[in-house]
């Protein structure tokens, strides 16, 4: 990725890039990596890795026969990525999750991984995932969730309007599992709990039939 005339960035979200990697780094090692290698194991064809952040799915994506696109918004979080290797990997396109800037049936996986927890509208950018997958395609998806037990869910529900504001929009409280299995068929799910937090981790089969346009990986 290349541009003379890179965006102007807040200062907090230059902030929020440059800590992003050290303050997970414990948790990204011994708890969120070996997901990642999990979830996407089966991960194939031409892959869209939404909301890419500094990179972290990248050493579970190098698989033969596959080519990558990584989507985010944040420059500042892109340069991180680029430094470790990303534009390498595949194409580097900034841009909303909300709206994405490619032709319908583009691809064939498609990864959300703590990233639908700082869109603006879920139900949106789970609608134009399906969009851009191919028929069959496979939405591969780790989000933390509301909990299903009362006292847990509570906590989240008051901790978020804060915790948005420090953690780059995140919302504890979102069922972002509900949209999806609203929207995509259930291949696979399951829940891993951190400090009582669920987080859900699954497979979706793409059944929409979308419109015959012909895939294009061109930002617009």
């Amino acid at each position: 990725m290349k541009t003379t005339n890179p965006p102007r960035s807040s200062l907090w979200e230059r902030l929020f890039a440059a800590v992003y990697d050290p303050l997970l780094r414990s948790v990204e090692s011994r708890r969120l990596s070996p997901l990642r290698k999990r979830l996407l194991r089966d991960v194939h064809g031409t892959i869209l890795d939404l909301g890419s952040g500094t990179g972290a799915n990248l050493p579970f994506l190098s698989l033969p026969g596959t080519r990558r696109v990584f989507l985010e918004i944040s420059w500042p979080m892109i340069q991180k990525g680029l430094a470790k290797g990303m534009g390498q990997a595949g194409a580097v396109v900034r841009g909303s999750g909300t709206a994405l800037p490619f032709a319908d049936q583009s691809f064939d996986s498609c990864i959300s991984a703590l990233v639908l927890c700082s869109v603006s509208d879920p139900d949106a950018a789970l609608l134009e995932i399906r969009r851009v997958l191919r028929p069959g395609g496979t939405f591969f998806m780790m989000e933390h969730v509301l909990s299903d037990h009362p006292p847990v869910a509570t906590l989240q529900k008051m901790a978020t309007p804060v915790w948005k504001r420090v953690a780059g929009g995140c919302h504890l409280d979102r069922e972002t599992d509900k949209i999806a299995s609203r929207i995509f068929e259930k291949k696979e799910e399951w829940t891993e709990t951190f400090s009582g937090i669920p987080f859900r981790l699954g497979r979706y089969l793409n059944r929409s039939t979308g419109s015959p346009d012909p895939p294009s990986l061109s930002a617009s």
